[in-house]
């Protein structure tokens, strides 16, 4: 009997028809391909019958672009197939399921959880005819354990027959090497999931470009999600959604729930997703990506559906049967506040640290078969962290780089001609953008987007601000100033605009606001481009926090004379790196001495909050690493003035 053929999912986005076509004509000798464009292939389209054609599949082929990623269809079939792949490799950790084609040019950095795969490159004829022998090769030793290729996640990943170099698009990480640092923040979500006492709603948010949609995948294909009873995840990502079905929270309902039209609001349709839950015996899982695109009221009532659902499948008290609710988006104002139980669980998401940057170095030197001295990949460490800070958008930017000059004139990563080259395009195009700092369509919004920018401008040298600093500043900066005034916007009008833009730390209890940390020190370097504009920046910022600082009482005294201590750090690191023991520990003495008591503090109670901040400040204490002992000296002195 001849043996019965592998079967392929073939998942596209309809733009890209025409390249889908060619290369499903193609794989078709070869293997049974399941393409929904194919018109002898289509039926009833509904969301079961996805899954059933994904769960019978031997491989799943992903035809990567922007319209793929766009796609709300090839969202849902991504998210299954991730699902599926978790699942065969919780009995064989070879199994290879999930194979990635790039069929248009785009930075690893969009594709979310598909940058962890060895990308085939097909965005040209000649680079497709060059890779579809090797994806056959490919398609071939997934369906063999024995052979397979080993999944995104392993630094083992065997290479398929061919040439490795030519098989990557340029750059792309072969692993989830720039994404290690999530794992504390995923079990501590795929804990509050899994566990019957919760929490089950969850609010992820962060500025753009630092894995939100990532983190929604990969939470969506983790093996706790397949066990004891495997869930039913689905993903609405808004970027693929017009606008109608963006401000419509019955819509936004149906995609969901896998359902094919929505249903009007109310306790009826509320009973009837309730009773599908009930029936299915599988806890659901449902991820809103995006949602920074949703308005508040939409945002508001989409939240109170979900609540009731919520509460009619737990008031069942089944066993291991529960709807759990993830939300990403780069803003938190639509989710807090008053909301019906259950209350979403805040998780921002944070930037790489070093270690983090040392280790996607190791991962970059043994896939480029270099070597060097733990010193030297410190040296590189430090080096890749200070140009990034971080950010994982930069790190895959830097690691390209690095890839391109082959390792050669590391250090050249600590010039500004470098930094500026590497981190223009991710400013201008991610955080000044209109989506970033003007998310609502308004009017005259090309002057208010250069209000905000020359408002971030001014606010870049500060760890926190209130309506005090921009006020200073509307004093003093004449560009600042012009630039409000063609906006046509009060103080309060900004103030307001700069709570809605995605650069804010959040969430943040606190009476003033502070700028995502690595962020803010992104944008200082980019808008003070020289040490003299820096050190001037910071002179200035010294000076009003010092006059801030006096209005304040309680704690608040503490606050503004550990900003003072840090601003005046960095202008001495910049033009008298040795004065600065003697002139530090004169200021941390007459800033103690300053301090005075209130009806809450005594004032050795504030000496002692003050030491104790110092002490969790690591900005502070990298701004005086350079002088031995500096850091505790001045703790002590504030401590006893």
């Amino acid at each position: 009997m001849p043996t019965a053929k592998m079967k392929i999912f073939l998942s596209c986005a309809k733009e890209n028809g025409e390249v889908a076509s060619i290369i499903a004509d193609r794989l078709n000798e070869h293997f049974d391909i399941f393409y929904w464009q194919d018109p002898g292939q289509r039926g009833g389209w509904f969301f079961r019958q996805l899954e059933q054609e994904i769960n019978a599949a031997d491989a799943f082929l992903a035809l990567l672009s922007p319209s793929f990623l766009r796609s709300y269809w090839c969202g849902q079939e991504r998210g299954l197939a991730l699902q599926r792949e978790a699942a065969l490799q919780a009995t064989d950790t070879r199994a290879s399921f999930i194979h990635v084609a790039n069929v248009t040019d785009m930075s690893p950095v969009e594709a979310g959880f598909l940058s962890a795969y060895s990308w085939l490159d097909m965005t040209s004829p000649d680079k497709r005819e060059s890779a579809l022998p090797r994806l056959v090769d490919r398609l071939r030793a997934a369906g063999h354990p024995g052979s397979s290729a080993t999944a995104a996640g392993s630094s083992s990943q065997s290479s398929p027959p061919g040439n490795a170099e030519d098989e990557l698009v340029p750059g792309a990480p072969r692993d989830e090497l720039v994404f290690r640092n999530r794992e504390d923040e995923l079990e501590k979500v795929l804990r509050g999931l899994t566990n019957s006492g919760g929490p089950h709603f969850w609010l992820v948010v962060a500025p753009p470009q630092l894995g939100k949609t990532w983190f929604l995948e990969r939470v969506s294909a983790d093996r706790a999600l397949s066990e004891p009873v495997p869930w039913v995840v689905r993903l609405a990502d808004l970027r693929s959604q017009p606008p109608d079905v963006r401000g419509d929270a019955a819509a936004l309902l149906a995609l969901l729930f896998g359902r094919s039209s929505p249903a009007p609001i109310g306790q009826d349709t509320f009973l009837s997703i309730a009773q599908e839950i009930l029936r299915s015996g599988q806890p659901h899982l449902c991820l809103l990506d995006n949602a920074e695109l949703l308005d508040e009221e939409t945002a508001g009532t989409l939240r109170e559906c979900l609540s009731q659902i919520y509460r009619l499948v737990h008031d069942r008290g089944r066993r291991n049967l529960r709807l759990a609710f993830i939300v990403a988006s780069r803003r938190d104002d639509e989710w807090k506040g008053v909301t019906p139980a259950p209350r979403l669980s805040p998780l921002a998401l944070t930037e790489f640290n070093p270690v983090v940057v040392q280790q996607a170095l190791h991962d970059l030197s043994a896939e480029m078969d270099t070597s060097f001295t733990p010193a030297q990949f410190r040296n590189y460490a430090t080096r890749v962290h200070h140009l990034t800070e971080g950010l994982p958008a930069l790190l895959v930017r830097c690691l390209q780089w690095i890839r391109a000059e082959e390792w050669l004139g590391m250090d050249r990563l600590e010039t500004q001609e470098l930094f500026e080259a590497l981190t223009d395009p991710y400013i201008r195009q991610d955080l000044l953008a209109q989506m970033s700092l003007l998310p609502a369509g308004q009017e005259r919004a090309g002057e208010r987007l250069h209000a905000l920018e020359e408002a971030f401008r001014v606010l870049a040298p500060y760890r926190l601000f209130t309506h005090s600093h921009l006020n200073h500043h509307l004093e003093i900066d004449p560009d600042f100033r012009s630039a409000l005034g063609a906006a046509g916007w009060s103080m309060a009008d900004l103030w307001a605009a700069i709570n809605e833009t995605a650069l804010l730390r959040r969430p943040l209890n606190e009476p003033w606001q502070e700028i995502y940390a690595a962020i803010r020190r992104l944008l200082y370097r980019y808008f003070y481009r020289s040490d003299e504009q820096r050190a001037e920046a910071h002179t200035e910022a010294r000076r009003f926090v010092e006059i801030w600082a006096d209005k304040q009482a309680g704690t608040e005294q503490v606050v503004g004379l550990v900003e003072c201590l840090w601003h005046e750090a960095i202008v001495l690191g910049l033009r008298r790196p040795a004065g600065m023991e003697q002139s530090l520990t004169e200021s941390a003495r007459a800033l103690s001495g300053g301090l005075e008591p209130s009806p809450a503090f005594t004032l050795s109670e504030l000496r002692a909050f003050a030491t104790q901040r110092m002490r969790n400040d690591e900005e502070l204490q990298e701004a005086v690493g350079g002088v031995g002992g500096l850091f505790s000296r001045l703790v002590e002195v504030v401590a006893r003035p």
